[in-house]
């Protein structure tokens, strides 16, 4: 078995956003076990080093920064690799001091997900935070009615303005399969996701012929477009994989591997 990397979910504590189109909701939450993620975490080091994992991404069924502990324990039992953490922004950006200790620690990538332009002005002071400790900023857009119907370019050149973003990912917000259509969150996807708004800003990127820079071993291409990284992401989570070579290995909060966010049976160990 190889992996792209290995996803750590950082015990769930709550979370400081309501998304309306919250994944973890439809997922559906586990019990922590805390210590015995702590327990197997040798083991789980040792199974992404046979996996050839390229980096180690911290998230969570909630904010992984309101378990800061557990958080920076496991930040530094995995900084071998290149470590990126996932977080809303909003305890980061009044707490500006953690940086320090998230970059002695060993992260690299800090990528925070944005709903609307506004977020994204009101976190420069985070972003411009980050670049001043030697971290790479990746912004997260969530592809929702929310953002409105800028075309790519126009985003594009909105967040990179004032180059504060070195990667940016465009994410499209999908139902999980195995999701309830009556689910609230399901239900707000179907009502408020253009489903032709992402694949509209994917092909007005390629229609400028941009320069592909790698291929994943998951098939995501990056792209170089004026000295910045773009990615885009069809779906919110992994489902599933049809092939050896997967993308996450997903070190989950109850202690255990999976290969899938919502199957239970996808567990390894």
């Amino acid at each position: 078995m190889r992996a792209q990397n290995l996803t750590i979910s950082i015990p769930y504590v709550g979370c400081d956003k309501d998304c309306p189109y919250c994944v973890s909701k439809m997922t559906g939450y586990m019990k922590s076990w805390p210590d015995l993620m702590w327990t197997k975490a040798d083991k789980v080091y040792n199974l992404a080093k046979a996996a050839n994992v390229t980096s180690v991404l911290f998230t969570g069924k909630g904010e992984p920064l309101l378990n800061r502990k557990i958080l920076l324990s496991l930040i530094r039992k995995f900084s071998d690799w290149p470590i990126e953490v996932q977080t809303n922004g909003i305890w980061l950006s009044k707490n500006l001091q953690f940086l320090d200790q998230l970059a002695v620690d060993g992260a690299d990538i800090i990528a925070v997900s944005i709903d609307t332009m506004k977020q994204f002005w009101d976190y420069n002071h985070l972003f411009r935070a980050i670049k001043r400790r030697g971290m790479v900023v990746r912004v997260c857009m969530n592809v929702t009615g929310l953002l409105g119907d800028d075309s790519f370019f126009n985003l594009f050149n909105m967040l990179t303005r004032e180059k504060l973003v070195d990667q940016i990912l465009f994410r499209n917000i999908t139902v999980p399969n195995n999701t309830s259509k009556e689910h609230s969150a399901a239900k707000w996807i179907v009502e408020n996701v253009d489903e032709h708004h992402y694949s509209d800003l994917y092909h007005q990127l390629m229609d400028s012929h941009p320069h592909e820079i790698r291929t994943l071993p998951d098939g995501t291409k990056v792209y170089d477009v004026s000295g910045v990284s773009v990615t885009f992401s069809d779906y919110c989570i992994q489902d599933s994989n049809d092939s050896d070579d997967i993308r996450s290995l997903i070190f989950q909060e109850d202690g255990h591997v999976y290969t899938s966010w919502n199957s239970k049976a996808s567990i390894l160990f």
